[in-house]
């Protein structure tokens, strides 16, 4: 008896032991405990979820970084984490034109990576604060900007513009090589790209720093100014051809103002500055009082056009009265 149940024994335990093993579920793969890494193995998250663990001023750092990107967040890596005090409250980036209060700010220095980029960002403790440092723009994003900037101030479909070009290039101040009468520019170096898109035949320039902060268009069209007279005129206007408008009225009101001429004039005045721009070249007229006389106006316009036309006495009169147009609504 107790010689068969020996042997009965004996072959139960053969028989588990050569039971196929249960294997692990996807399930059980899944870290559930702190002690996972804050990635997956070789760095292949195959959810479009966060990584796992994260502080919250990682997970805000990898966030903006997400949004900027368009790049689900478990495509980006948190490669450090270092514990900074900060010296002041832009923690640690400058930026022209803001001031920062002086107080410590302890915070993080956190470097990401995406799609083989490294990417710095300082953050306060919770992650409420943060801050890139450089420019970080989605590889295209501000080809679109411009795009979409031209589309709307011509009134067009963003499909009826394409890019002729792309250039990084360092701009000697903050208004990007760019001058426009009355604006004073910080002179800084500025890194950014000359974008040239075309539509209608006709081709347009766009200075834009890397991050899409400043566009600004560089195709002049027209300008005009008037100083002197019984009023003490003080006024400039700036016409771009991509349709962007910058005016300066400093004797009644100091600030600048900005439009588009397809928002401040009707279709038919459109229509006739394009048909100017297209028709005539270079056009400078000067409707300034003799010189000699008492408070003295100086009124002068330059038409920047691609044709070579040249422009009669009436049309003259007539460009000059679709200026000041122009230049009232703008302050209206």
């Amino acid at each position: 008896m107790k010689k068969n149940l020996l042997v009965y024994v004996l072959l139960m335990w053969i028989f588990a032991a050569c039971a196929p093993q249960p294997q692990p579920t996807q399930q059980s793969l899944l870290p559930n405990d702190d002690s996972y890494p804050n990635s997956y193995p070789n760095g292949n998250n195959p959810s479009p979820l966060p990584p796992l663990n994260l502080t919250p001023a990682q997970t805000a750092a990898v966030s903006a970084l997400s949004n900027t990107l368009n790049l689900p967040p478990g495509q980006i890596t948190v490669i450090s984490t270092e514990a900074v005090e900060w010296s002041d409250g832009c923690l640690g980036v400058q930026k022209i034109g803001v001031l920062c209060t002086q107080a410590t700010v302890p915070g993080y220095k956190i470097v990401l990576q995406a799609n083989g980029t490294s990417y710095e960002f300082h953050t306060n403790k919770d992650g409420k604060q943060i801050v890139p440092v450089g420019e970080v723009a989605a590889t295209g994003a501000v080809e679109e900007m411009v795009i979409k900037q031209l589309a709307s101030n011509l009134g067009l479909k963003e499909s009826d513009v394409s890019v002729i070009s792309t250039a990084e290039v360092e701009f000697g101040d903050a208004c990007l090589d760019v001058a426009v009468n009355n604006v004073m520019c910080a002179q800084v170096v500025t890194p950014g790209q000359i974008i040239v898109l075309e539509a209608n035949g006709l081709q347009y320039e766009y200075h834009v720093t890397n991050d899409g902060s400043n566009i600004q268009p560089a195709t002049l069209a027209l300008t005009w100014t008037r100083d002197g007279g019984i009023a003490g005129f003080c006024d400039s206007l700036t016409v771009f051809l991509s349709g962007g408008v910058e005016g300066n009225e400093c004797h009644s009101n100091p600030n600048p103002a900005s439009g588009t001429v397809a928002r401040l004039l009707s279709t038919g005045q459109r229509s006739q500055f394009d048909a100017w721009i297209k028709e005539l070249g270079t056009v400078n007229v000067n409707a300034s009082d003799p010189e000699g006389v008492s408070d003295r106006m100086v009124v002068t316009l330059t038409l920047y056009g691609t044709g070579n036309g040249k422009l009669n006495q009436s049309d003259q009169q007539e460009l000059q009265l679709w200026v000041q147009d122009l230049f009232q609504k703008l302050y209206n």
